[in-house]
């Protein structure tokens, strides 16, 4: 008997010892602020690395994609928009930076845009949509979604993004 609870306690320990073994293979959920930022152009990289954009924003890593690339302002040259959390209140928002512009002008997280607020945690969805679905809108545009409730198409219209409310 003595023999037996020997072994058992072995294979127990054994089970034990390739689970641990096999969850510290496994690669981590969570992504560093850098990783979805890696594959941008250097230009978007620098202006998100800025000491003026990083004092009030860290890039937001809770939806996928995290990150958009789209020629939002219509001028020829892929654009990018990030997921972003404003440090001060962790509201979230998405950066838009156009590939001309050393600007990066921010909707939500801190900065209100149509019936969006000023704090986009409730976007569980973002994709890019092609021109010409709004009038005025220069280039492609960002559809933000709460899936099943509300959706809306953000839009550069040469001076400033705008909202248009696509359903609730």
């Amino acid at each position: 008997m003595r023999q037996q609870t020997t072994l058992v306690m072995l294979a127990s320990l054994a089970c034990l010892l390739g689970a641990l073994a096999v969850c510290a293979s496994d690669p981590p959920t969570r992504h560093s602020d850098a990783e979805p930022t890696r594959s941008l152009p250097a230009w978007a990289q620098e202006r998100l690395r800025s000491p003026a954009f990083r004092r009030d924003y860290a890039v937001a890593t809770d939806l996928d994609p995290s990150v958009l690339t789209g020629d939002f302002d219509g001028d020829g040259r892929p654009d990018v928009a990030v997921l972003v959390a404003r440090r001060a209140t962790g509201a979230r928002g998405i950066a838009f930076l156009h590939a001309g512009s050393p600007h990066a002008w921010v909707v939500g997280a801190g900065h209100e845009l149509g019936n969006g607020g000023d704090d986009f945690s409730w976007m569980d969805a973002w994709s890019v949509q092609p021109r010409g679905r709004v009038a005025g809108q220069r280039g492609e545009a960002v559809l933000v979604e709460q899936r099943e409730a509300a959706s809306a198409l953000l839009y550069w219209d040469g001076a400033a993004w705008r909202w248009h409310q696509q359903g609730d």
